[in-house]
């Protein structure tokens, strides 16, 4: 879950997957710059500050919440949630790898699109990389 509306739609997919086969949630965010960091113009120099460690946590757990609010409404109950730093595509194929996941629900276009097409989408490399079933959303 990264809070764009793709994997607001992957979320909600896995709640009725969760539902419709008894089925645990496992819920990971892994914090990364959006490229919307602050700038500060200094003598005509534009200098970007990147987010603080807590900024980022504080973040995350606001995705995280969304995350449990969506599926607790939605009537799912057995959720676990994780925030973890690092690279996306590695930590989610970790966490699928820790938890005997057997399907990653993912949105096909998160908050990094730009950079997607640059280096290649967390969800490409994850279906690449995964150790069970994966299904993108749109």
């Amino acid at each position: 879950m990264d809070g764009s509306e793709h994997s607001k739609r992957a979320v909600e997919l896995a709640c009725d997957l969760a539902q419709r086969y008894r089925s645990a949630l496992h819920v990971i965010h892994v914090p990364q710059h959006t490229g919307h960091e602050k700038a500060l113009v200094l003598g005509g120099a534009t200098i970007t500050v990147p987010p603080s460690p807590e900024q980022l946590e504080s973040a995350g757990r606001s995705v995280i919440d969304a995350a449990r609010q969506i599926l607790e409404s939605s009537g799912c109950e057995a959720i676990e949630t994780e925030i973890v730093g690092g690279d996306p595509a590695q930590r989610i194929v970790q966490a699928a790898e820790r938890e005997g996941a057997d399907l990653i629900v993912m949105g096909r276009r998160g908050l990094s699109d730009f950079g997607g097409l640059m280096i290649g989408s967390t969800s490409h490399k994850v279906g690449h990389l995964a150790p069970c079933a994966c299904l993108t959303t749109r």
